[in-house]
């Protein structure tokens, strides 16, 4: 058995060898930058510690938003702080992002609306500008399982990067297990994404092996990047609540992903909530390429969000739409992308009417 184990080993890294790998730096991560909880990991390929969805989670998995009920609209945006001063690719700037989108639930599916913008100048993240579009559709198929599926399309362009375009798909499932142990709504999820074509060309665009033989001055390390982010990129997540008290629930959540197979990524995430409308979430994400290569900062992220119920006056809109009670979540997170990169961002999600969280009652002929 340890010689099977051992030649297995052996083969996987030659299989890791044969294939160059060089994306820029935060280049994996370019769909999650725009909001709070993507920036953060709180809304992993199973929902996060405690779950919760935003139309934004179905870059993490489609099948997440399968069970809304309301329309939602999300708006968010970030900005990256770039102090980096070593010459000669140093110089402070700063960089921005930005998304809207719409989830609309039917009697069918639930149908979402993503559009993202990002634009940097950073030679720590040199991942240029780029505006994407994605379009998600989710089912539920029991009262456990959920399955969903995206479109992406994008553009890049800017100064780090030769401009390029992005046609994909991507699929995902989730599964809500229910309690197992001492764990409660144990929840598991997985994704493939980037099932298409993804950013290939390799002129200027600055990988993470080249970037770091930069700043070695050693330019015998200098290669040409490779396509981003990776394709048929597999995702994977468990999530459960580990504490539940009249005041607070924790939750823990551990994703796994696997760019083309030739990098390991893990996000280890957590979160507490009080009252039901106060979260405070924090992640941690190692990887392992990035890591290798003098790129990734481990630092954690954090964040925390806001959740209030509103009620709207009598002939308006919203009123006269059935929303008379509505709930929005504002929220803000930071993160240290890399070294000289950090990143704010602050956004605010809007639900359109209440929940509906009382099963249907039925009454027999007869009954009183």
């Amino acid at each position: 058995m340890k010689k099977i184990l051992g030649a297995a080993f052996a083969a996987l890294l030659l299989s890791s060898n044969l294939f160059a790998y060089n994306p820029p730096a935060g280049g994996q991560n370019v769909l999650r930058l725009t909001e709070p909880q993507l920036l953060t990991g709180a809304h992993s390929a199973a929902g996060g510690g405690l779950f919760g969805v935003t139309p934004a989670s179905i870059v993490n998995n489609p099948a997440l938003t399968a069970w809304e009920q309301r329309i939602t609209l999300d708006v968010a945006g970030t900005l990256f702080i770039n102090s980096n001063t070593d010459e000669p690719y140093g110089g402070h700037s700063l960089g921005e992002g930005f998304q809207g989108a719409l989830l609309i639930p039917s009697r069918w599916c639930v149908s979402t609306l993503l559009f993202q913008g990002v634009w940097t100048q950073a030679f720590d993240m040199p991942i240029g500008d780029s505006l994407n579009f994605t379009g998600g559709l989710s089912k539920d198929i029991t009262d456990q399982v959920s399955v969903g599926m995206n479109a992406n399309f994008g553009l890049l362009y800017g100064d780090w990067v030769d401009s390029d375009w992005t046609a994909n798909l991507a699929f995902g499932a989730y599964y809500n297990h229910g309690d197992l142990a001492f764990m409660q709504n144990v929840r598991f999820g997985v994704a493939m994404s980037n099932i298409g074509k993804v950013y290939a060309k390799s002129g200027k665009t600055l990988g993470i092996k080249t970037a770091k033989a930069l700043k070695d001055n050693d330019l015998s390390g200098a290669e040409d990047s490779t396509p981003w982010p990776g394709i048929c990129t597999i995702r994977t997540g468990v999530a459960a609540t580990m504490l539940r008290t009249d005041i607070m629930d924790l939750g823990v959540s551990l994703d796994l992903s696997y760019p083309f197979f030739q990098d390991f990524v893990a996000d280890v995430g957590l979160q507490l909530q009080f009252w039901d409308s106060i979260k405070v979430y924090s992640s941690w994400e190692f990887d392992a390429q990035e890591f290798a290569n003098d790129s990734k900062n481990l630092m954690p992220s954090v964040g925390v969000s806001f959740k209030f119920i509103f009620n709207s006056a009598q002939g308006s809109y919203l009123s006269n739409k059935g929303w008379d009670q509505s709930d929005m979540t504002v929220s803000g997170a930071w993160k240290q992308m890399y070294k000289n990169v950090n990143a704010v961002s602050a956004g605010a999600v809007l639900n359109l009417g209440l929940a509906d969280t009382k099963a249907p009652e039925i009454t027999m002929w007869g009954d009183q």
